[in-house]
Parts: C-alpha cells; structure tokens; sequence
C-alpha cells in the first residue's frame, strides 16, 4: 500500500511536471488575458496551442496580440513593449543587439525578421528611412512565412509600403488579401486601405462603394472595429470635398472627431488632416484650413505621416497668408523629421 501511495506521488509530481513544462509560450490575448502552453501549430490565421493534459487549444490570430516564446531574448521582449509605446529607434537597438545565429527556434527567428521589418517599415512611412529598401525586407518577410501569424498585419504593412512609392496596383493587391481575412475587422482594415487608395487614384465612385461597405460590415461595432468605422467616414468625406461637396464633407469630419475617442492618436490624426484638406477645397476657408492642420502639428504630431501632411500645408497656407517666417519653420520641422517623405520633396 506504502508502495502504491509513493508510486501515486511520484506520477503525480511527474504530472506536474509535465504540465509546468508544456507551459513554454505565453499567447497574449485580445482585450486582455494570455493563454499558456506549447505552440505546435501556426498559420496566418490560427495558433494551435498544446496545453496541459494533452489538451489542444485553437486560437485565431484576429484574437492574438503578441506570442512571447520560452527562451526567446531578452530583446525581444523588449522590443516589443518599446513599439507598442512608440519608441521604434528604441526597438531597433534592442533587435540589433540580437545575434540570428544564436536563435535556434524557428518561430522566435521569424520574430524577430518581421519587428526588424516593421520598424524599418515604420520609420520609412514617417520619413526618417528607406521606403523601398523597407518594401524589400517586408515583401522578404510576406513571401518567405506565409504561415507565420504575422502574415496578414506584415501584407498589410507592404500594401501601405508600396502605396508610398507610388504604386496603387501593388499596393491593392496587399490590401485585397487581407480583405479576404475570415474575420469582419480584417475585412474592414482591408477595404479602408483599399478605398485610400482608389482616392489617391481619383476614382471616387469606387472608393465610395469600398468605403460603404466597410460601414456595413462594421454596423454600431465598438472597440476596434469603431475606429475602422469612423476612418472609413473618413474616407468619404474626402470624396464628397473632392467631387464639389465640400460642406457635406466637413460636416461628416466633425461628427467624426466628436466621436473619436481622445485617445487615439492615428484617428484624430488623419481626422484633422482630412479636415484640413476639406476646408481647402471650400472658397474662403483658409484659416479654417489652417487651424485644422495646426491641430497635427500641436496635439497629434506623433503619426508621423499624418504629421508630415500637415506640416506641408502648413508651409504653403502660411505663404498664402503672408507669414513667410511661419512657412519656413513648418518647412525646416518637415525637412528635419520626414526628410524621405514624399510631403518633404
């Protein structure tokens, strides 16, 4: 009986740590929580994690914030905080510290290829860094882990990368693939990006059937998903002022910043840009235009190319206005912060 009794604690230690073991990767989810265990399988759109009593657990990758991996650098993690706090130069100086060859795990490896190619990529589309040579290491990235559960957020970052250097077709190919995404928020992302495009390319029919369906894929959606919403009002808003609507324009603008949450940077960014841009296209509306755009400048300065926009239109609003001192400093700031952005040349 003794016998038995020390056998049963011996299979129960055993079990245990057996448990503790598999417990390797941390999955941290969205809105909050992390589930723990062993990755054993990853696609772009599920993270399958073997749990404890031989238990497997399906995760979608729209539910996944980060994997923090067992054994993974210390940099790594690092890295990661630092751009979720927006120090991307910070982030890089911790990836660089990391030696690829000492990185023997095939996901930690993509890891770290991909937040090397998202700063680069951030930095590029701020314009403080190579857009094209940061188009390569994201296209390198996209086509080399096609299972990795960075794929889709990595092909819509390469979209937006070629969008830059002035190539719509490239870029709409990226943003149609996330479209394709199984879930409503991916394909929100997807027709927002898409419908930006088809702007830039003045067809604003099409934008504004893309961006209306977005609005019926997101309903009364909170969260995320209401952001996407309101980005894609956005959108419309900038059809209307370009096709001679521009108080109707200005109108859905304002009700979007009344409903922006404060908070969030990108949104208020682009919503005071594309209110700028709407007073523009109304006769006698420069100061307002001007107030908008300074709103950029003061309050929501760090979405860089949001920021860069507005800088030059600050630079020439200010000329129109007689301040040439003013449109210098707003030249020198674009200059010396976004001197690769396209708003700089």
């Amino acid at each position: 009986m003794k016998n038995c009794t020390l056998c049963s604690t011996a299979l129960g230690l055993l079990l245990y740590a057996t448990m503790a073991s598999a417990a390797d990767d941390t999955i941290r989810l969205r809105p909050s929580g992390t589930a723990k265990g062993t990755i054993s399988n990853m696609t772009a759109t599920e993270v399958t994690l073997d749990m404890a009593a031989g238990q497997k657990k399906q995760i979608n990758v729209s539910d996944i914030d980060t994997i923090v991996y067992d054994s993974e650098p210390a940099e790594l993690k690092l890295a990661r905080s630092e751009i979720a706090n927006g120090n991307i130069e910070g982030a890089l100086k911790s990836l660089e510290k990391i030696d690829p060859a000492k990185v023997s795990r095939a996901e930690v490896k993509q890891d770290l290829q991909f937040y090397k190619a998202l700063c680069h990529a951030r930095l590029a589309l701020g314009g403080s860094g190579d857009v094209p040579k940061a188009g390569s290491e994201m296209r390198a990235f996209v086509k080399d882990n096609p299972t990795n559960y960075h794929f889709l957020p990595a092909t819509e970052m390469l979209g937006d990368l070629f969008a830059a250097i002035n190539r719509p077709e490239l870029a709409l190919e990226q943003y149609s693939t996330i479209e394709r995404a199984p879930w409503p928020e991916y394909k929100m992302r997807g027709g927002v990006a898409k419908g930006r495009i088809l702007v830039l390319q003045k067809k604003y029919p099409e934008a504004l059937a893309t961006f209306d369906n977005v609005l019926k894929l997101a309903g009364d959606a909170q969260g995320p998903a209401a952001s996407l919403r309101l980005a894609a009002q956005l959108g419309k808003s900038t059809c209307l002022a370009a096709t001679g609507q521009a108080d109707a324009a200005i109108e859905q603008v304002q009700a979007v910043i009344d409903q922006a949450d404060p908070e969030d940077m990108d949104l208020n960014a682009r919503a005071y840009v594309t209110l700028g841009n709407c007073y523009r296209q109304k006769q006698g509306a420069t100061m307002d235009a001007l107030y908008a755009y300074l709103h950029v400048d003061l309050l929501f300065g760090g979405n860089r190319e949001a920021h860069a926009e507005a800088l030059s239109n600050l630079a020439r609003l200010w000329n129109e206005l007689g301040k040439p001192e003013r449109a210098l400093q707003a030249t020198q700031l674009l200059k010396e912060r976004y001197a690769s952005s396209s708003w700089a040349k």
